[in-house]
C-alpha cells in the first residue's frame, strides 16, 4: 500500500492532513488539537465556574473523548480526560446508515482540548470506510449536513491509553463538575469558590475510579466479601452482592463537587470528596472514602459494611475493604489510565 501526504496546510489555526488509505477513492482525514494555535482548553485556571459547571460540560466516562453535534455541518471535539490522547479515531453513526463510519483521525489532542470544526464531508473528502472498512459516500449530506438529532459519536484506536479508557464504558456514568455551594454558605461542608484544579483533578480521579470498577477483580472481590446489609446483622446473600454491584455499574448521573471538614459526601447523583482525596488518589488506596460514599449512591446507610467495614473474626471487612486491596494492586500495576507520569498539569498534583 502506497501511503503519501496529499495535504498539510492550515485553515485559520486548525492543523490538518490528508492520507490515502487502503483505496483510491478514500482519503482519511487526520487533526492535531495539541497547541494553542489549533485548540481551547477546558477547566482553565481563571475559567467561570458556571462555564465549567454548566450542563453542557456532563460526558459519558465510555466517551471521555466526546464529540458532540453543534448543528447540521458543526462539530465540538472536547478530550475530558487531563491526558494527552493520542492516535484516536472518531466514529459516527447515523440514522439510516447500516454501520459506524470512520470519520477522521485524532494524531493528537491535548489534554482538556476543545475544538470546533466543520465536518469532514462538508469541507473535505466525502468518501470514508465503516467499521468493516467498506467504502460509504456521505457526498449526499455535502451542502445540507445533518441534523443533530441524527448521529452520535464515539472513538476508538490501538493505543495503550485507549483501549483502558474505552473499558468504562461498561458503566453507566454521565459526569459533571458540579457547584454545591453557589452562595458560599459557612454553615455546610461544600467548599466555596471551587476552582478549575478541582475539577481536574476530580475528573481523572473519576476515571481511575470507573477503570477500577469495571474490572472483574473488583467485582470478584466485592462478590467473595461478607458485607452486612443495612440492618447490620444480616450478612447479604450473594445474588443480593450482585445486584448491588450492578447498581454502582449503573449509576447514571453523577455531580461531582469538593468538600471541606469531612472527606466526602454521597447520595443520589451526587458524589462528592474531599481535597486530600484527589491529592492522594494517584498514590494511595481511597477506597475507605470513595465506596463509602458510592455505597450511599446506591442506597445504603452506616450501619451497612457498604459503607463503613466491621468486625468479623477480628479481622476488617467490607466492600470498602475488599475493593481497596483491588486499587492497591493497580496502583502497583501501574494499571490506571491516570498516572503521576501522565497527568498533563504536575502542579495539581502538589496541591
Amino acid at each position: 500500500m502506497k501511503k503519501a501526504i496529499l495535504s498539510a496546510l492550515f485553515v485559520g489555526a486548525l492543523f490538518f492532513s490528508c492520507s490515502k488509505d487502503d483505496s483510491e477513492n478514500v482519503a482519511t482525514v487526520e487533526y492535531s488539537f495539541d497547541t494553542d494555535a489549533n485548540s481551547g482548553l477546558m477547566f482553565k485556571d481563571g475559567d467561570a465556574v458556571a462555564t465549567m459547571t454548566s450542563e453542557a460540560m456532563r460526558f459519558d466516562i465510555g466517551k471521555v473523548l466526546r464529540v458532540k453535534a453543534i448543528n447540521e455541518t458543526t462539530i465540538e471535539v472536547a478530550n475530558f480526560a487531563p491526558v494527552d490522547i493520542e492516535d484516536a479515531t472518531i466514529l459516527v453513526t447515523i440514522e439510516g446508515q447500516p454501520k459506524p463510519i470512520k470519520l477522521f483521525k485524532i494524531k493528537k489532542i491535548r489534554a482538556h482540548g476543545v475544538k470546533e470544526i466543520k465536518y469532514p464531508f462538508v469541507e473535505k473528502t466525502t468518501n470514508f470506510f465503516d467499521t468493516e472498512n467498506a467504502e460509504v459516500s456521505l457526498s449526499q449530506y455535502r451542502t445540507t449536513g445533518i441534523a443533530t438529532t441524527k448521529v452520535t459519536f464515539d472513538f476508538t484506536g490501538e493505543t495503550e491509553l485507549i483501549q483502558k479508557l474505552k473499558l468504562a464504558a461498561k458503566l453507566k456514568w454521565k459526569v459533571k463538575p458540579h457547584d454545591f455551594d453557589p452562595t458560599h454558605d459557612p454553615n455546610n461542608n461544600w467548599k466555596d469558590n471551587v476552582t478549575a484544579a478541582d475539577f481536574r483533578r476530580y475528573i481523572g480521579f473519576i476515571i481511575n475510579n470507573a477503570y477500577l470498577m469495571q474490572t472483574e477483580e473488583a467485582k470478584n472481590a466485592f462478590l467473595e466479601e461478607p458485607i452486612y446489609g443495612n440492618d447490620g446483622v444480616t450478612l447479604m446473600t450473594l445474588e443480593e452482592k450482585k445486584v448491588a454491584f450492578q447498581k454502582f455499574i449503573d449509576i447514571t448521573n453523577i455531580n461531582g463537587g469538593v468538600v471541606v471538614n469531612v472527606s466526602g459526601l454521597g447520595g443520589g447523583a451526587t458524589f462528592g470528596v474531599a481535597n486530600h482525596v484527589l491529592h492522594d488518589y494517584l498514590t494511595k488506596d481511597p477506597c475507605f472514602i470513595t465506596i463509602h460514599e458510592m455505597g450511599h449512591m446506591i442506597g445504603y446507610n452506616h450501619d451497612s459494611s457498604m459503607t463503613y467495614p466491621k468486625k468479623i473474626d477480628n479481622v476488617d471487612r467490607g466492600a470498602t475493604v475488599a475493593i481497596g486491596k483491588i486499587y492497591t494492586q493497580l496502583l502497583k500495576s501501574d494499571a490506571f489510565p491516570i498516572k503521576v507520569k501522565n497527568y498533563y498539569m504536575p502542579s495539581d498534583l502538589l496541591l
